[in-house]
């Protein structure tokens, strides 16, 4: 098993490197966080795949991790970027206010936010029609770190937990109303 899902990782990364991964800019679920150069200096890790990597990890997941295969079904991209050590926590936390902001005047919905002291992780998802939404963005900072999540594809809501502990980022469990698009922290 382990051989299996490390193949697969190799594979997603190689097919991302190759450009594979395919183009979502004009995307009404993708995010442009416009990182400001500052901030591209602390970059420690930055993950990008698209369709071909997915479809990829979908197949050999299928059976022996349905709940990761049942989490990746419906999305076309996912997009993870984790900046440490930074020095200029209020000038970050000021630009990715108006990230937000730009992604609230272009329709997505903020429907979670949360302060633990100086932390904060904001979670906005951009609805579609019949049920369905076209992406999910997650912002997390921290004093000296910021985790930037674009899930891109219809975003299953009672599985938001599962992605975020999939992706490593420690969200507290929160239950999302996919009718009303409302959520509550358990």
């Amino acid at each position: 098993m382990h051989a299996r899902v490390t193949a697969v990782g190799l594979a997603a990364v190689l097919l991302a490197g190759c450009g594979i991964s395919g183009n979502f800019r004009h995307d009404p679920g993708y995010v442009a966080f416009h990182a400001p150069g500052a901030l591209a200096e602390h970059r420690e890790f930055g993950l990008s795949l698209g369709p071909a990597p997915l479809a990829l990890a979908r197949l050999f997941l299928d059976d022996e991790e349905p709940e990761l295969a049942a989490i990746l079904k419906d999305l076309r991209a996912v997009r993870v970027y984790v900046y440490e050590g930074i020095s200029d926590g209020e000038r970050m936390v000021q630009h990715l206010r108006g990230v937000e902001s730009e992604l609230v005047d272009d329709g997505w919905r903020a429907i979670v936010t949360i302060r633990d002291g100086t932390d904060r992780v904001s979670v906005l998802l951009r609805p579609g029609n019949h049920g369905r939404n076209h992406g999910m963005a997650v912002i997390v900072l921290e004093p000296t770190e910021v985790v930037l999540v674009n899930l891109i594809g219809n975003v299953r809501l009672d599985l938001f937990a599962e992605y975020m502990a999939e992706l490593d980022v420690e969200v507290p469990r929160i239950d999302i109303d996919p009718q009303t698009l409302e959520a509550r922290a358990r």
